[in-house]
């Protein structure tokens, strides 16, 4: 059984981050939609002509199926964070969080407890990976419209992660940093901290 006292994250140091603000990171995010959909639609255009595309668009762009479609890959999106700070993390399940913001109905996924910048990283990664990169591929082989239109969906909203990762950039993989709770990015978490937080468990 996970001792309460053990999700306490150690004290993080206050003069030591790798964030940038909220306002910031959604720029970032704009100028990656074009960028998300150029990379992937681009290709299936390339190998399997507009014509290919036409469909897929249309179909899944219909408010029917575009917005019960979003909802639950949103949702998904946020689950494949809490699976990555778990299986790259390895942190007790405890110590994920999974929910929505009450003021923006969105959903949320984070991390209580330190871990290495490069778990971090893999974690914010996975579901554009998962959910952008690998049906953009299947789709692009396979000349399925809709997968790519969706693909490039899921890898446009993967634009805050990116801005994530990009502000912990200069970090060393092993440096154990701790998901920030208003800014995009983490805090960087000292040694003196997690000394004191293991002497105290």
């Amino acid at each position: 059984m996970t001792d309460a006292k053990r999700l306490e994250p150690p004290a993080p140091d206050a003069s030591s981050d790798a964030t940038i603000s909220i306002a910031r990171a959604n720029a970032l995010a704009l100028l990656w939609l074009p960028i998300a959909a150029a990379l992937v639609l681009a290709p299936f255009v390339v190998v399997w002509g507009r014509g290919a595309l036409g469909p897929g668009l249309g179909h899944l762009l219909s408010l029917a199926v575009l917005l019960p479609t979003m909802a639950v890959s949103i949702v998904l999106h946020e689950l494949l964070h809490a699976a990555g700070f778990l299986l790259f993390g390895r942190v007790p399940r405890s110590a994920v969080r999974v929910g929505v913001h009450r003021s923006t109905l969105t959903p949320y996924a984070t991390c209580l407890m330190p871990v290495a910048a490069a778990a971090y990283r893999g974690a914010a990664l996975l579901p554009a990976i998962a959910l952008g990169i690998l049906p953009a591929i299947a789709g692009v082989i396979f000349g399925f419209g809709w997968l790519a239109v969706w693909a490039a969906l899921m890898l446009a909203v993967a634009g805050g992660d990116l801005a994530a990762v990009w502000a912990i950039r200069r970090l060393p993989a092993d440096t154990l940093v701790l998901d920030h709770s208003t800014r995009v990015g983490c805090t960087i978490v000292t040694s003196v901290a997690l000394t004191a937080e293991g002497d105290s468990a």
